[in-house]
């Protein structure tokens, strides 16, 4: 059963632009899930991990934020996944290891208006293309855990740079205060974090020294809008149970006939 997003959740998820919910997964799935990380898993489609695409802590919150109620059934979701990596980060670990070497980014910038945005209207969220980290490790706030612009997602101002299409703040005279002015978070491993892409975030050098950070990142959005190119088998989303696999169906809403865009099959797959 999933859990609804709760007016508390709704408040601070719209007025930061992410939410944190701790201790969600029990020790031996922690153990279990942070296992096939170790040994290599890259995303969270197969093993143990598969059971964090839809977990139930999350499906929910998802619901609330991605869909609208026409769209909300029993048999399949009202939103898509479109996307999962795993990180381990070693004490030690620098963002130079990254292509974006840690500068804080959004998926656009906040003057750009597109299906990606983060919305709300009529008392509903919309959060566009949205992020849901698992923290399979204990985060010490301080020491390299994600960390958030809050309130950004909401901003209507450019960042300061010189080019107003830059889906980061590289090049503004600003960059200082903006780091300075970012939040992060303490958490148990086995939590949860839920962001809207919208949001000003980065990756930070880890400088924990009690434990690596283990992590799965995974991607949501709308039915009708996608970001990345999944490039995930067929074969890999036939395992899932039939609900599961609705979270990888085709990206459309008009057609199909009186059913709609319900249900994954190999011709009606993401791409």
């Amino acid at each position: 059963m999933s859990e609804l997003m709760t007016p508390e959740q709704k408040f601070f998820f719209d007025l930061r632009g992410w939410i944190l919910l701790p201790a969600v997964l029990s020790q031996a799935e922690i153990d279990e899930m942070k296992a096939e990380v170790y040994a290599g898993a890259r995303q969270s489609y197969c093993g143990a991990l598969q059971n964090l695409l839809d977990h139930p802590a999350i499906a929910g919150i998802l619901t609330e934020i991605l869909s609208e109620a026409p769209v909300v059934r029993d048999d399949c979701y009202s939103f898509r996944c479109e996307g999962s990596f795993t990180t381990v980060r070693r004490p030690g670990w620098r963002t130079s290891e990254r292509r974006d070497n840690g500068m804080p980014h959004v998926v656009r910038p906040p003057q750009q208006a597109n299906a990606m945005r983060y919305q709300v209207a009529g008392e509903k969220i919309f959060s566009g293309l949205t992020r849901v980290v698992w923290e399979l490790e204990d985060v010490e706030a301080g020491n390299g855990g994600t960390s958030f612009l809050s309130g950004s997602h909401k901003a209507h101002f450019n960042y300061g740079g010189p080019d107003p299409f830059r889906p980061n703040i590289s090049e503004s005279p600003w960059e200082a205060s903006m780091r300075a002015a970012m939040d992060d978070y303490s958490c148990p491993a086995g939590s949860v974090v839920i962001f809207t892409e919208s949001l000003v975030h980065a990756a930070n050098d880890w400088t924990q020294t009690s434990n690596p950070r283990c992590a799965v990142f995974n991607c949501y959005n709308s039915l009708w809008a996608q970001w990345h190119r999944l490039n995930l088998s067929h074969e890999t989303i036939a395992t899932m149970p039939p609900k599961r696999q609705s979270l990888f169906r085709g990206t459309w809403a008009i057609g199909g006939g009186a059913e709609g865009n319900r249900a994954y099959s190999l011709e009606n797959n993401t791409v």
